[in-house]
């Protein structure tokens, strides 16, 4: 027998008996799985606190008026729309296409005194904060309808006054607004 026919022999009849362990990329296989079931439940559990915590805004924010007309409405049946219900009260516009009728309301006017460029896509008349200020909500921008509610964006809304537009307050038309920014919009 030749000292490599010795070396090799041990090997070729099983060694020692203990069995060897897989690995994934130098990594023990109980040791993949292991971790794979820990990032699982971390997961989960992430998923439970960011459901949990979007309900419970979305229920605070819908309960800020209480009337039988139903919540988010004031007494007269006008949407509340604050700073925090802005961006879902645009959402849902967006999303239903609902118009109203201007009424007395020029909105085209009213765009022109506040600078606004835009035309006007959308526009509801609501209630303003707590204060229970009615106004109007213009939703604005340089897309058509169809183009925002399929692809969504950023689009500017302003609430106004119902005197804006009528010249009331020709020396300074921001008199007439109540706010105004942009409203990050998603696709229907």
């Amino acid at each position: 027998m030749t000292p490599r026919t010795v070396r090799r022999g041990p090997a070729r009849r099983g060694g020692t008996g203990r069995p060897r362990i897989r690995s994934v990329l130098g990594i023990p296989l109980p040791m993949m799985i292991i971790a794979l079931v820990i990032a699982a439940l971390l997961g989960l559990q992430l998923a439970t606190a960011l459901e949990k915590s979007t309900t419970s805004a979305s229920h605070m924010a819908g309960a800020s008026v209480d009337s039988a007309s139903g919540t988010g409405k004031n007494s007269t049946g006008l949407t509340v729309v604050t700073e925090a219900t802005l961006g879902t009260e645009v959402q849902r516009l967006v999303d239903t296409g609902t118009i109203q009728p201007m009424t007395s309301f020029d909105a085209a006017q009213c765009l022109q005194e506040q600078g606004i460029t835009e035309s006007i896509l959308i526009m509801e008349e609501v209630s303003w904060g707590g204060e229970d200020t009615t106004g109007w909500l213009l939703v604005h921008g340089p897309v058509d309808r169809d183009t925002l509610r399929a692809n969504g964006g950023i689009i500017s809304a302003t609430v106004v006054l119902p005197t804006c537009g009528t010249g009331a307050n020709d020396e300074d038309p921001g008199q007439d607004r109540l706010w105004a920014g942009h409203v990050m919009i998603g696709p229907l």
